[in-house]
């Protein structure tokens, strides 16, 4: 359980990183976006390292599962940290930045929470372990709450342009007309 904890601490350090976007804009506060995402990679190591219980899983399942937890890891580090411009969006504090709208920013407005629920969801199914579930399930809700303020408080009042963009682009589910634009 305290993995999960611990994980649920990542989310704080992610709305200190917003927050000093749209409030502080003092650039030493960027480390709390790293901070978080260490705490949450090493609560997820914790579970899998753990002797936690759960269900038995046929080793080319675990390899399947394992290999589809990868895939979507990738697309998740690629939407976070190359589909959009690095420096502007991790190293710099301040305003006046412009919306992503293309590419993966096309389909919807956090795509990165799809993959952070398949993620979850894959590497549950490949170690098998309950914990895993619970700790996806729960961090999976924690983000979904954490992009709902994101895209109502934050991003409003940190990109030019956003008002606009939500108007265009779908929250979370793509739609056709944004996989087309995509």
């Amino acid at each position: 359980m305290v993995f999960i904890l611990t994980g649920c601490l990542a989310f704080i350090f992610f709305y200190i990183f917003d927050l000093n976007k749209v409030r502080f804009h003092k650039k030493g506060l960027n480390i709390s976006f790293a901070a978080g995402l260490l705490l949450l990679a090493a609560s997820t190591a914790g579970i899998l390292l753990g002797d936690y219980g759960g269900f038995s899983v046929f080793t080319y399942l675990k390899v399947f599962f394992g290999a589809l937890s990868i895939g979507a890891l990738l697309m998740l580090l690629y939407t976070l940290f190359a589909a959009l411009p690095f420096s502007l969006t991790y190293q710099e504090a301040g305003r006046g930045k412009t919306v992503v709208d293309s590419g993966m920013y096309a389909l919807c407005r956090h795509p990165g929470v799809i993959w952070f629920f398949l993620f979850y969801l894959f590497l549950w199914l490949a170690s098998g372990k309950i914990m895993m579930m619970w700790g996806g399930i729960i961090w999976t809700i924690m983000d979904i709450i954490y992009v709902y303020v994101q895209d109502r408080w934050f991003f409003p009042a940190a990109l030019n342009g956003y008002d606009q963009y939500k108007k265009e682009v779908p929250f979370l589910i793509p739609n056709l007309a944004s996989i087309k634009n995509a």
